[in-house]
């Protein structure tokens, strides 16, 4: 293993996506080993991901109220609407990032977007820490983990969105260090593409003579 990387103990993989995300990791002593979080809080049973929704306290945006299924448990009424802008639950605002949309979601003015993915992502950072210290009690999310990071294809080779979107993982507490090497990029894409190829040879290795 190379000098940069001799302290990796856990590969992380998250998929920020717009309407749902979620994460997993492995040990790199049992790479096999993928666990997935799958339960998350407002929703019962065993979810892969949860919504990437996120609902403020009040019209100043400075408190999170709620975040994936808890923001969608219920819908505000008319008037709460009318009142305030911030009873609504902010969703599909990964759609900023993109540059070729006619049309993106409704942000409130006073609500900048690269705020919304850092909150967001600040949410789900807490949720990798606590999943971590239970499995991983050693493990140091600054240290000893490999992020990597799911982006629309059309992102990849878009220095200015993967500049704000290592900035907004920094700010979430996602890396100590913005430039660190322990995050990485990859298309969606290209992370299904390496999924559905794993499971053909996992399915090969699993064949017996005959079967």
């Amino acid at each position: 293993m190379s000098e940069e990387f001799k302290e990796i103990r856990v590969v992380l993989a998250i998929d920020f996506g717009t309407t749902y995300s979620g994460f997993a990791y492995a040990h790199i002593a049992s790479p096999e080993l993928i666990i997935v979080k799958d339960n998350w809080d407002g929703v019962e049973g065993h979810r892969l991901k949860l919504p990437t929704v996120i609902k403020y306290k009040d019209d100043s945006y400075d408190s999170i109220e709620s975040w994936g299924y808890n923001a969608l448990s219920r819908r505000p009424s008319k008037k709460e609407k009318a009142r305030s802008k911030s009873s609504r639950p902010v969703e599909w605002f990964k759609f900023h990032l993109s540059k070729s949309l006619k049309e993106i979601p409704f942000l409130p003015d006073n609500l900048n977007y690269k705020k919304v993915i850092t909150d967001y992502m600040k949410k789900l950072c807490e949720s990798i820490k606590e999943t971590l210290s239970l499995t991983c009690p050693k493990v140091d999310l600054h240290s000893n983990v490999t992020i990597v990071l799911t982006v629309p294809a059309e992102f990849i080779d878009n220095v200015i969105t993967i500049t704000i979107m290592r900035e907004c993982a920094f700010n979430a507490g996602l890396l100590n260090v913005k430039s660190s090497n322990n995050l990485r990029f990859t298309t969606e894409p290209e992370a299904a593409a390496i999924y559905c190829l794993n499971s053909i040879v996992n399915k090969q290795n699993n064949l017996k003579p005959g079967g």
